[in-house]
């Protein structure tokens, strides 16, 4: 069984990616990074962690859109895939990985984090 950094570094391997990172849901604080942080992660993780939460509050579980499974963002330079990959109410773990949009083909990076997502916590 791969380690949870073998299991982030996986990530690595797609095209334009430059990092991959585990982020605590609750407090928004970093439990495992693979790959080239820049100097605001703990700002990025600590926004995009209250970006699911706002988000499950919205259209969580009873709703008719169902949980919340990830939240994509797309900037003309960056994209970031989060995906939430264990989810209990008022915690859970999110994957934020980050994605260089002129290295990379936006969508197949895409598939390919969905496609790995799953054996990071297995």
């Amino acid at each position: 069984m791969p380690s949870l950094q073998e299991s982030l570094h996986r990530f690595l391997a797609v095209d334009g990616v430059r990092m991959a990172v585990l982020i605590d849901i609750a407090t928004g604080m970093i439990v495992q990074l693979a790959g080239k942080a820049g100097p605001d992660l703990a700002v990025t993780a600590s926004c995009v962690a209250d970006e699911a939460r706002a988000a499950r509050t919205a259209l969580g579980p009873g709703q008719p859109a169902g949980d919340v499974d990830g939240i994509t963002t797309v900037t003309t330079t960056r994209l970031h895939i989060a995906r939430i990959l264990r989810s209990h109410p008022g915690e859970g773990l999110l994957l934020l990985v980050d994605v260089e949009r002129s290295s990379s083909n936006v969508a197949l990076a895409s598939l390919r984090v969905d496609e790995l997502a799953p054996a990071v916590l297995a």
